[in-house]
């Protein structure tokens, strides 16, 4: 319990953290970090970060979609949170890791990071990098959903299509005409290569390096060609004149031949392939995707660069370009300024250069310890794609051959599979049990050997999230995989484990879990395992729900069910019961009344003592509740320690128990003794239950007390009479018959009888 109210304290921190960095936020925006409003919202937003960030492994806050996570939690999230959610989604965050090492200047630094970029997705990641950095060990970490190891061959690779295409995309309305149909540009090509050459001859020497270069363009050669693209797209921006051919013929003659080659072979192919209607989107623009996806594949298809390089070949050239921002943020400033998030050209280029991929490359490198690098996305469309076409088994072997990257001695893999399974953890849950059970069993192996303090956070992280997903989806299996896993890294590393017992929830979702065991003829014997894994929790639900059941088949299932937890059922209640305060305590009576009534005689006595009258009476109800065939001797035995506002309930639960044993002790209490207060009254109730009971044992004591006289009175008082007389109803019709008549009691009181027990009766 403790430890699941720190959690619920976090994430209100956590919460509060989220909305306080939003405030602040603007007010640096509006402001200026000098202002006092800027200054006593940082000190606010610090102060609760620093309470959100517990022991040692520090706060991981995550994002899925417009969800917010907190280590792997879902919280709960009003408008606000949403949309800063939204804003690390669109920026390629997965998310951002608080260490316990962190200071405020560190903070400092990632806010004026945040308020700098605005609502500029695409330079969200950059400054907050360039920001964090700074100082050798970054204490806040941000995790991008992007592919980031590479081979040595393209360590120092740059390409332009990114900024190029944006660039060449701010008011591509003020483009002339020219810019936008590829026949043109190629013939403008061709005519600047005719002006400084003899006719035919450009076409000549266009033959003779295209089979020279052909399919051998260099980074360079794709570089410049991306630059002279960019001062066409700022010459068409900035000049209402079309752009000076001679000067295009200069910059033309001054690229490699591979380039031109490239050039113009995409623009013939463009120009073939032109669709019917215009498109929205700039020649150029087009021009610079084409070039980049057609290059990054052909490298890929020869095997120079790695599938888990492309994306920061198609990424990596906005340092070199800085220049061209100018233009670019005309049209950023615009989106920015009405609050818009857009995709960035890099995500657009990677989705094309993958859908370019052949399925036989899509395939292979999923289904190879390299499909780590494939971001979560694309891995999911493929998956689609594959069960469109009826191929299951492939379709789940790669999700299970994508958990298993968890395990690869790269650092840099296990924390990229690590986001990918948070995120994938809802499609891991939703096919199959088998894969959200494997997912969840190389993440707990792998929780329980890393020693990496930041990787421990992104494995709990997703650790956390696949268990609560397979509880969503009644993966009961899985709910087993992971406390078996939790228990594994219990053995090795008790603290982690007791930071992560608490998020997985499985306490919380008990109720509903007990709920489904007793809806069903046949408990799942993998739900069973899951309650068996928790015996103390699912004791104390179990506890919790017979004190609540309204029928007796409903009753009976819930002892069924906690008999079938195991003997630390009874156990665990006997120690609640010893231990707990009164408002823990009492309502363990009714099921150990059912499971150990031993242990329940020998304790409870003792602790009535100390209770107060409201727990006098709970424990009398549970009791009755519980149903157990001894409950009469047991109340019999409580007798002396119960409330004397309670004594009467305990009376008439004993006549209503059944039990014959109980016939000797209530004739002693109807005839006036064991009783120190409330006597009259008491006798009454005793006389009621002994009826109840229908003991012929006890029809000579009952015929005393109706007919006993005082010379010409009745000797006891007429209530105790008259139910005296209604016990004798049942127990002796035949004297009762003959005798009432002269007794003075009247046929219409003696008919207002209390109730009888209905042994079928569906009610508790």
């Amino acid at each position: 319990m403790p430890s699941m109210q720190g959690s619920d304290e976090r994430a209100a921190a956590a919460r509060a953290f989220v909305r306080s960095l939003n405030i602040l936020l603007k007010s640096a925006r509006l402001y200026g970090f000098e202002h006092e409003r800027t200054t006593g919202q940082m000190e606010a937003a610090w102060s609760e970060l620093h309470a959100a960030v517990p022991g040692e492994h520090g706060l991981l806050l995550g994002v899925t979609g417009s969800q917010l996570l907190l280590d792997g939690v879902a919280l709960e999230t009003a408008p606000a949170e949403r949309s800063f959610a939204t804003l690390l989604s669109t920026a390629g965050l997965a998310s951002v890791h608080f260490s316990t090492r962190m200071t405020k200047e560190d903070f400092s630094r990632f806010v004026q990071a945040f308020a700098a970029a605005g609502t500029k997705p695409a330079a969200l990641a950059e400054k907050l990098q360039e920001a964090l950095n700074k100082n050798g060990e970054a204490t806040i970490r941000v995790n991008e959903v992007r592919f980031v190891a590479e081979d040595a061959g393209v360590a120092d690779a740059r390409a332009a299509a990114q900024i190029t295409a944006r660039t060449l995309g701010a008011d591509a309305d003020k483009l002339q005409a020219w810019l936008n149909d590829p026949q043109k540009l190629l013939q403008l090509i061709v005519a600047a290569e005719g002006a400084h050459a003899q006719p035919g001859a450009a076409e000549a020497t266009c033959r003779e390096d295209a089979e020279v270069h052909e399919g051998a363009a260099q980074e360079a050669d794709v570089q410049s060609l991306m630059h002279l693209l960019t001062r066409l797209g700022k010459r068409g921006h900035e000049a209402a004149a079309s752009p000076d051919p001679e000067q295009f013929r200069q910059d033309l003659a001054r690229l490699p031949a591979p380039a031109q080659v490239a050039l113009q072979q995409i623009l013939a192919q463009m120009a073939a392939d032109a669709p019917a209607e215009q498109s929205n989107t700039p020649l150029l623009v087009q021009v610079a995707e084409h070039l980049a996806i057609r290059f990054a594949l052909e490298r890929y298809q020869r095997g120079e660069v790695q599938v888990n390089a492309v994306r920061e070949l198609l990424d990596r050239m906005s340092h070199d370009m800085e220049n061209l921002r100018t233009v670019l943020s005309a049209h950023e400033e615009k989106m920015s300024r009405a609050g818009v998030l857009y995709e960035s050209h890099a995500d657009i280029l990677d989705r094309e250069f993958w859908s370019a991929v052949p399925d036989s490359g899509k395939r292979s490198v999923l289904l190879s310890h390299e499909a780590w690098c494939i971001p979560y996305r694309n891995l999911e469309q493929f998956r689609r794609q594959l069960l469109k076409q009826g191929d299951r088994e492939t379709a789940d072997a790669i999700l299970l051959n994508y958990a298993s990257c968890i395990h690869n001695p790269d650092r840099e893999a296990r924390r990229k599979t690590a986001i990918g399974l948070t995120e994938l953890a809802g499609l891991y849950a939703r096919e199959d049990c088998r894969l959200v059970e494997a997912a969840i069993r190389h993440a707990g192996r792998q929780l329980s050997c890393e020693s990496d303090p930041e990787l421990q956070t992104l494995l709990s992280a997703a650790f956390v999230r696949l268990s609560q997903e397979a509880a969503i989806h009644h993966h009961y299996g899985a709910l087993e995989q992971t406390l078996a896993a939790l228990e594994g890294v219990a053995r090795v590393q008790p603290s982690l484990a007791d930071s992560v017992r608490p998020r997985i929830g499985v306490e919380n979702r008990l109720p509903e879990l007990i709920e489904e065991a007793l809806q069903v003829a046949h408990v799942p014997e993998a739900l069973l395992a899951v309650l068996q894994h928790v015996p103390g929790p699912t004791t104390q639900q179990l506890a919790h729900r017979l004190s609540r059941c309204d029928r007796r088949e409903e009753r009976e299932r819930v002892v069924q069910l906690a008999r079938h937890v195991g003997s630390e059922t009874a156990a665990h209640l006997s120690e609640t019961l010893r231990t707990r305060p009164p408002s823990e305590a009492a309502v363990t009576v009714g099921l150990l009344s059912r499971l150990d009534c031993a242990a329940l005689e020998e304790t409870l006595p003792q602790r009535l003592r100390s209770w107060n009258r409201h727990y006098h009476d709970l424990v009398v109800r549970l009791i009755a509740a519980g149903g157990a065939l001894n409950r009469g001797r047991l109340l019999l035995k409580l007798l002396d320690v119960l409330d004397d506002t309670v004594l009467p309930m305990a009376l008439d639960e004993i006549g209503m128990s059944g039990d014959p044993a109980a016939t000797l002790p209530l004739m002693r209490l109807a005839g006036g003794e064991l009783l120190q207060s409330g006597e009259p009254y008491l006798r009454i109730k005793a006389v009621e239950a002994l009826g109840r009971l229908r003991e012929p044992t006890a029809a000579p004591l009952l015929r005393r007390l109706v007919e006993a006289k005082q010379v010409w009175r009745w000797l006891h008082p007429r209530e105790l009479r008259l139910v005296s007389a209604q016990a004798l109803l049942r127990i002796d019709p035949e004297w009762a018959q003959a005798s009432l008549p002269r007794s003075g009691l009247p046929g219409d009181e003696l008919a207002v009888a209390p109730l009888d027990p209905v042994p079928d009766d569906p009610w508790v």
